[in-house]
């Protein structure tokens, strides 16, 4: 297992190749690539956000797979979990020590995360990062990437890795902070924080709809039980 330099000066560097995916349709997309339907054969609920990055939760994350992969950096996001299991020598590795709370500061690993995925994606290599599930601290990190390195709004990088993979969900306290960063990175916000009544607190807009969805019909369940 070989730990990762990260004292490097980030160059400004940008891809393009998610607006280009973003371009096509939702059909072309999910179909964008052959490493895609290689890790729908795995049956390891693994998703490919990119050429150069993959997403996943800890169970899926076997020596077997990194190889099959062509995997060359592990992103472990956890607290709870030990050390990734890794190729012996072949593949590098850095620790996120992050709780899945909203009062965790994720804010801090924006950056050195996304410079260690770009720095890889430079070198041709291959970034899988996880956490317990695959949900929030991960998808959460992906998101600040895909906003630092492909120049996506923070609405357009939740909407694309939403595409990618459906059941992410970063907590709130973790998008109150990629709120903060997209203001950072480009001096607006495409997404907002939103009370809800139901929950009693903010809420990102893009997960108000479901709560009102659900406030809906428990107020219609709570009618017809009258």
């Amino acid at each position: 297992m070989e730990f990762i330099n990260v004292e490097y000066v980030f160059n400004g560097r940008k891809d393009n190749e998610v607006q280009d995916i973003l371009s096509k349709s939702v059909e072309t997309v999910s179909t964008s690539s052959s490493e895609s339907s290689c890790t729908v054969d795995l049956n390891l609920n693994i998703t490919e956000v990119t050429r150069s990055l993959f997403l996943c939760s800890a169970t899926s994350v076997h020596t077997s797979t990194l190889q099959l992969l062509g995997v060359s950096f592990v992103i472990n996001a956890t607290v709870e979990l030990p050390d990734t299991p890794l190729p012996e020598k072949t593949v590098k590795y850095y620790r996120i020590r992050a709780f899945d709370s909203p009062n965790q500061n994720i804010r801090q690993y924006f950056d050195i995360s996304a410079d260690l995925i770009h720095q890889i994606s430079l070198r041709d290599g291959k970034t899988l990062i996880h956490c317990t599930a695959g949900v929030s601290r991960s998808a959460t990190l992906c998101i600040a990437y895909l906003m630092k390195y492909h120049k996506l709004s923070l609405i357009e990088s939740y909407n694309y890795l939403k595409l990618r993979r459906p059941i992410i969900k970063p907590n709130c306290g973790f998008f109150r902070q990629l709120i903060e960063y997209e203001r950072e990175l480009f001096g607006n916000n495409t997404v907002k924080l939103v009370y809800n009544e139901m929950l009693n607190l903010e809420l990102p807009d893009v997960y108000d709809c479901e709560y009102k969805s659900l406030n809906h019909f428990r107020k219609k369940y709570k009618k017809s039980a009258d």
